[in-house]
């Protein structure tokens, strides 16, 4: 499958989320660990050519099913200039926002709470972004820790 490559608002993204959907789907079963991990190859691609020294903040990282989708997402990224920080950022809520709306987001915020370290450069790095919330709420917290969002990095997009 050939990425289809966009950056739009600091975020980078690697498929139109229809044509992965069906994929992305098997992170909610417990064998996902490894579709993650394939799908996750192009995420690889990325990790070798970045050149600058970042950390790297999957969103909500809680294993389910055995595995954290986003903490494979993250291995995949690992090189000598970025470096995984896991169980960091997550959620204190346990609302599912998966084919939710913005207005249900909005009413639901993910209230995030980060425990990594201050003052440092990120890349923060989730599945999907629909409406870009959840990624701007997390930007947003991290913020607070002084920690400067340089990329976020998602493998699908939906709304193209």
């Amino acid at each position: 499958m050939k990425p289809d490559i966009k950056v739009i608002d600091n975020t980078l993204s690697f498929y139109k989320y229809e044509n992965i959907s069906h994929l992305l789907k098997y992170k909610y079963t417990k064998f996902g660990s490894r579709v993650f991990w394939e799908i996750s190859e192009v995420l690889k691609t990325f990790g070798d050519n970045f050149s600058q020294k970042a950390f790297l903040i999957p969103v909500d990282d809680r294993v389910k099913k055995g595995y954290s989708h986003t903490a494979v997402m993250v291995k995949k990224m690992k090189t000598s200039k970025l470096k995984p920080l896991f169980g960091v950022l997550h959620s204190k809520n346990s609302v599912r926002y998966a084919g939710k709306n913005l207005e249900f987001r909005l009413n639901n915020p993910r209230d995030f709470r980060y425990t990594g370290p201050e003052n440092i450069d990120v890349i923060l790095v989730d599945d999907i972004i629909t409406t870009g919330f959840t990624l701007q709420e997390a930007e947003n917290v991290l913020k607070t820790y002084g920690v400067n969002v340089v990329l976020k990095v998602v493998l699908a997009r939906g709304g193209d």
